[in-house]
């Protein structure tokens, strides 16, 4: 009986597979294209799931798929994030061809509005749980009745409506990343307190790719190693953000592959060490859930023989970016520092106050010799402390992704504020940044132990670029801090809560688990949890949006910092360091 179930489910399956299929290869023309039949969109509508083959068949008919990857590979590069770029997209999509397939078959219409309406009913928890959710309901209505939205996605429905007459995918993929832009912009910069308003589009002019030149770039991903799917917003989860459907994993063609060390030593700046150090180092490290990763540790592009190169200009243009920002916040950024200095000297002050402790040895106690014959207490004594105010290490540990570039002057601004407190105290203390290239981990050293004051400021090189893969970047941190002689460590971690390298080096590599989500969140608080076994305190602090806190908290526990107002930095930052100086 279960055996005739299981051969009836499959059949149904198979039966669903081959109808989608087949009006996907009907509309496009292409008996070559495939599509994966989402399951769970025909559970919910059979209608949803057809009009879903409809866009594919009509995109792939009218418009270029290769240059579509393309673009979205290099903005997920660019930290863009996937789950929201291929969500808006779909929408761009859909305006690009409904017209054009409308007019050769009737039928399409009412599909395509039978979908709408099956999706509005039945995805609702989707549709209300985001901006970009919002912004499809929002569409959706628009195009079933002509019902108009608020002011605001109103002008992004009016700007996707555009594509109706849309004739090239160059026109898509710029109406797109300007709906993206607007819609998932990083509110962070324009809501933090305190800094001078004339920061908030310094980083604009800084990008580092225009679309057209994706679509110039020569794109050689093979149909079988790339895995994204285009057509559907698979990687939102509908009921709950940290446990997401199983992300698509892009994956590098062969020459990608080949030359990527080539390409990050061009990019980031050659490693400082060794290669026999750097062997030794991944074979060390990169294990787990990170085997066949590899760590790139550098000094950056601006401190070798490629200072001279364009991407080194490039960096040379968001340090004065930076520096801008620091100049017209001097005010603020000073008395973070002293604030958090101060905290930071008091604490080490009552440090250095002499403790009277119980002990089993020392000076003898008489008002604890009543214990004798009648306790087994044997602290019959006392003995004076005096701790060690140098016994402390730091790391500041920099998320330097994509997803960063939007506020990368201000975590700067944090990292070069936490550095500068540590200097004035004379606490040794090493800053690094981190992003991950395909499979490259970049740990790039801003200043190291026995550097000092003035090597704070190549904290204002830092740029964010490509992703991040948060629990390699932790362990590698954490190898270098514990083999400190100090005895009291401590990492701090800034960072947006959001792991995430959906880039494979390797079509082997594709076959791992996809580097997102809830499976990175639950790595990376993994590896904070084995730090602090081993007695090294670690802090988190904030750098990103309110939707990414659940998964700050998931990783770092209570010890957390989501700071809002730079006004309150160092009093938020200084509570947690003055208490680790105090409680070992």
């Amino acid at each position: 009986m279960e055996n005739e179930e299981r051969w009836e489910a499959e059949a149904n399956r198979l039966d669903i597979q081959n109808r989608v299929r087949n009006l996907m290869w009907t509309v496009s023309q292409d008996y070559e294209l495939d599509i994966e039949v989402d399951q769970e969109s025909w559970q919910k509508s059979k209608y949803i799931a057809f009009y879903d083959a409809v866009r594919h068949g009509g995109f792939a008919r009218y418009f270029s798929t290769e240059e579509y990857e393309a673009y979205i590979t290099k903005r997920v590069y660019a930290g863009w994030e996937p789950s929201v770029l291929l969500a808006l997209g779909k929408l761009c999509i859909d305006c690009a061809v409904y017209k054009k397939l409308e007019k050769e078959r009737r039928g399409i219409s009412s599909i395509r509005r039978r979908a709408m309406r099956d999706t509005l009913e039945k995805d609702s928890m989707r549709l209300t749980h985001t901006d970009w959710g919002n912004i499809e309901a929002c569409y959706l209505r628009y195009m079933l009745d002509g019902t108009e939205a608020d002011e605001r996605n109103q002008r992004l429905i009016d700007l996707i409506c555009t594509l109706e007459d849309a004739e090239d995918t160059l026109q898509i993929v710029n109406c797109l990343s300007r709906v993206y832009e607007s819609a998932y912009a990083k509110g962070f910069t324009k809501k933090f307190k305190g800094l001078s308003e004339e920061l908030m589009d310094s980083g604009e002019e800084n990008k580092e790719y225009t679309d057209k030149e994706y679509l110039e770039e020569e794109s050689r991903e093979s149909e079988d190693e790339h895995k994204v799917n285009l057509f559907t917003d698979e990687l939102m989860e509908e009921e709950d953000m940290m446990n997401r459907h199983k992300a698509n994993v892009i994956v590098l063609d062969e020459e990608s592959s080949s030359r990527m060390e080539e390409y990050v030593e061009r990019n980031y700046g050659k490693s400082y060490l060794s290669a026999q150090e750097q062997k030794h180092q991944n074979s060390q490290i990169c294990r787990g859930n990170h085997e066949g990763s590899r760590l790139h540790f550098t000094d950056g592009l601006l401190h070798g023989e490629l200072q001279d190169s364009a991407k080194a200009e490039y960096v040379k243009k968001v340090r004065d970016e930076n520096l801008k920002v620091l100049n017209l916040n001097q005010m603020v950024t000073r008395q973070n520092v002293q604030m958090l200095a101060n905290t930071l000297k008091r604490a080490l002050l009552t440090r250095n106050e002499k403790e009277v402790v119980s002990s089993e040895y020392g000076s003898i106690c008489a008002r604890k010799l009543w214990n004798l014959g009648r306790t087994d207490n044997r602290r019959l004594f006392e003995r004076e402390i005096i701790r060690d105010n140098t016994d402390f290490a730091v790391e500041v540990l920099i998320d330097a992704s994509g997803s960063q570039q939007g506020r990368q002057a201000l975590v700067a601004l944090q990292g070069y504020i936490i550095s500068e407190a540590l200097s004035i105290v004379k606490i040794p203390q090493r800053v690094m940044g981190f992003c991950t290239f395909g499979d490259f981990t970049i740990m790039q050293r801003f200043r190291d132990y026995e550097d000092d004051r003035a090597a704070n400021e190549r904290i204002f090189e830092f740029y964010g670029s490509a992703n991040n893969r948060d629990g390699l970047a932790v362990r590698a941190a954490a190898e270098s801090l514990e083999m400190r002689k100090e005895e009291n460590k401590i990492l701090i971690v800034l960072s947006d809560g959001r792991p995430n390298d959906v880039i494979a080096g390797s079509l082997r590599d594709s076959k791992k688990e996809a580097y997102c989500t809830d499976f990175a969140v639950k790595d990376t608080a993994a590896e904070v949890r084995k730090l602090r076994n081993k007695r090294v305190a670690v802090l988190g602090v904030f750098a990103g949006e309110e939707e990414d806190l659940q998964a700050e908290k998931k990783i770092f526990g209570k010890d957390f910092a989501y700071i809002r107002d730079i006004g309150n930095f160092a009093n938020v930052v200084g509570r947690y360091l003055k208490r680790q100086l105090l409680d070992v």
